[in-house]
């Protein structure tokens, strides 16, 4: 082998060695990070009658129809 190749293979194993203390490193402050977060507990509470997502009732901005729904209009007829 010549000393071109092992320069070449000392170098690359070098590389790989950085990248996986690299990976290791972000991994580790990140879960510090989360280790120092504060918790954020909220209520699970669930919402009272009459509101979002179903709110009895007409929608006074959606107005009539002014044109039949799509599935009765036909092109042509």
């Amino acid at each position: 082998m010549s000393a071109a190749a092992l320069i070449a293979i000392v170098l690359f194993l070098f590389f790989l060695v950085g990248v996986v203390v690299g990976v290791l490193v972000v991994i580790a402050l990140s879960a510090r990070r989360a280790h120092k977060a504060v918790p954020q507990v909220r209520p699970v509470v669930p919402p009272p009658p009459g509101t979002w997502p179903y709110i009895p009732g007409h929608d006074p901005d959606e107005g009539e129809l002014d044109e039949p729904p799509w599935w009765h209009a036909r092109g042509g007829d």
